[in-house]
C-alpha cells in the first residue's frame, strides 16, 4: 500500500472514529466532569495571581506597551492550557482513553509551553513586588548563583537532548504503563514534559531579542527535534498491535478499538505538532533571510563608509600635497609656484630636462628630477634650500668656469626658483 492510500484510509478512519466518540460521548457524559485537584491548581493560582499583581503594578508605573499587552494574553493562553490539560474533562477522558492523554501532552508540550515562554513571565514576577524590593532581588547572591545555575542547564545541546529525550522515554510502553500506575511518576512524567518543553521553546523563540543560537542552527535545532519525536507518533499509528494496553477496559466503551484508539493518539500526536512545528519553521526561515540581508545591508554600507573614507583620505593627501609644493620647504620663504614660472622667465628649460614645466627639455645641464632629494649640488655643495639659493643666484662665484651661466637673478626670485624646485622628489 502507497503512503498517499495510508494517509487517506487514515483520513477517512479520523472521520468515522469521530463520529463514534460523538455518539459514545452522551453514554459518557456523567464521567467527563471538571475537575478541581489541588495539586495542579494551586500552583495555577498562585502564578496568575502572582502575574496579575505584576500587571496592576507596571500599569500603575508606566503602563503596559504593545509588546506586554502581547506578553500578557499568551501568559492567559498559556494558564487556559494547563488548566484545560488538568482541571477541564480532558483529565478523566486521559483515565479513559490513550488518545485523550496524548492530548495531554501536546497542550502542555506545543501550545502552554511556548505561549508561556513569549509571555516571558519572570518580568511581571518580579515588577509584582515594590522598586525597593527588586533592587534587593537583583542583588542577591542566591539570585546571581540561580542565574548561572541556568544558564548552566540552557545549553543547547543539553536542552535539546533532555527535551528529545525526555519525550521519547516516557512514550516507551512499558515505563508509560508505570506511570500510569504510580502517582508520582505520573505528576514526574508531566513535569518533565513542561519544563524541558519551557527549556526547547526559550531557545526557538527570542524572548528579550537575542537568540542563544543564529536563525540557521536554531532552525536546524528544531527540525532534528521535530522529526525525533514524531518517531514515537509514527509507530503508534503503523504499529500493527496496541503497544499500550492499560485502557482495554475504558476503550470499547467509546466504540473504538485499542488499535484504533492508538492510532488516532498517534495522528494527534503527528498532525497539531507538525502543524506547530511547520509554522514555527516557517517563522525562523523568513527570520533568517531576514538576518542575512541585514548583515549584507550592512556589509554594503561599511564597504560604502570605507570606499568614503578613502576618498576623503586622498582628497586630504592630494590638498596636504599641493599645500606642501606651495611651501615645501619649512622655515623657507619662497614660492614654489611663482618659482614655476620662473623657470620658463629665466630659460632654465633650454639647458635643463626639469618635470611639470611644458618645453624643458635641454640636455646642457644635468636633469633635474627629484634635485629637491639630491645630496649634492654641483657635485660639491650640500644641498640645502640656502645652498640651492646661493647657487642659481651666484654660479660662476662658487665653480668658476662652470656651464652654469650667472643670468642676474635677483635674491627673492632665486628664493622661489628654489622652493620650486624642491618640490621635485
Amino acid at each position: 500500500m502507497s503512503l498517499t492510500s495510508v494517509r487517506a484510509a487514515m483520513a477517512l478512519w479520523l472521520v468515522s472514529a469521530s463520529a463514534g466518540l460523538a455518539h459514545a460521548g452522551h453514554e459518557q457524559a456523567a464521567a467527563l466532569t471538571w475537575t478541581a485537584d489541588p495539586w495542579t491548581l494551586l500552583p495555577l493560582v498562585v502564578a496568575s495571581l502572582w502575574y496579575a499583581l505584576g500587571v496592576w503594578r507596571s500599569a500603575h508605573e508606566r503602563g503596559p506597551s504593545g509588546k506586554e499587552l502581547s506578553r500578557i494574553a499568551a501568559f492567559a493562553g498559556g494558564i487556559a492550557a494547563l488548566v484545560i490539560a488538568f482541571q477541564s474533562p480532558v483529565e478523566s477522558l486521559a483515565d479513559q482513553l490513550f488518545s485523550a492523554h496524548m492530548v495531554q501532552h501536546m497542550l502542555l508540550i506545543i501550545v502552554a509551553a511556548p505561549l508561556l515562554v513569549w509571555s516571558d513571565p519572570s518580568v511581571f514576577f518580579l515588577r509584582a513586588f515594590p522598586r525597593v524590593t527588586r533592587k534587593r532581588i537583583g542583588r542577591s547572591r542566591l539570585v546571581r548563583y540561580a542565574g548561572r545555575i541556568v544558564r548552566l542547564l540552557m545549553q543547547p545541546v543539553l536542552v535539546w537532548t533532555a527535551f528529545c529525550g525526555g519525550f521519547v522515554f516516557w512514550h516507551v510502553p512499558g515505563v508509560y504503563q508505570l506511570a500510569l500506575n504510580n502517582d508520582l511518576l505520573h505528576i514526574a512524567e508531566h513535569l518533565t514534559f513542561l519544563l524541558t518543553s519551557l527549556a526547547f521553546w526559550s531557545i526557538v523563540i527570542p524572548v528579550h531579542g537575542r537568540r542563544r543560537l543564529d536563525c540557521g542552527t536554531t532552525l536546524l535545532f528544531m527540525l532534528t527535534a521535530a522529526v525525533l519525536t514524531d518517531l514515537p507518533g509514527a509507530l503508534m499509528v503503523f504499529a500493527p498491535r496496541p503497544l499500550y494496553p492499560d485502557n482495554l477496559a475504558t476503550v470499547a466503551a467509546w466504540g473504538l478499538t485499542p488499535l484504533q484508539d492508538q492510532e488516532l493518539a498517534g495522528l494527534i500526536m503527528w498532525i497539531p505538532a507538525g502543524a506547530v512545528y511547520v509554522g514555527a519553521a516557517a517563522w525562523l526561515f523568513f527570520a533568517w533571510m531576514r538576518e542575512a540581508e541585514t548583515r549584507v545591508l550592512a556589509s554594503a554600507r561599511r564597504v560604502t563608509a570605507t570606499l568614503m573614507l578613502i576618498g576623503c583620505a586622498s582628497l586630504l593627501l592630494a590638498a596636504c600635497s599641493e599645500a606642501q609644493s606651495e611651501q615645501p620647504v619649512p622655515n623657507f620663504d619662497g614660492n614654489a609656484k611663482r618659482g614655476s614660472f620662473l623657470i620658463e622667465k629665466y630659460g632654465c628649460g633650454g639647458c635643463h630636462l626639469i618635470p611639470k614645466v611644458p618645453n624643458a627639455e635641454g640636455n646642457v645641464g644635468p636633469p633635474l628630477m627629484r634635485i629637491g632629494s639630491r645630496i649634492y649640488i654641483a657635485g660639491s655643495l650640500h644641498n640645502s634650500p640656502e645652498n640651492m639659493a646661493t647657487w642659481i643666484e651666484h654660479p660662476q662665484q662658487i665653480r668658476p668656469g662652470s656651464a652654469m651661466p650667472d643670468l642676474n637673478v635677483s635674491p627673492q626670485d632665486s628664493r622661489d626658483l628654489t622652493a620650486f624646485l624642491y618640490t621635485l622628489k
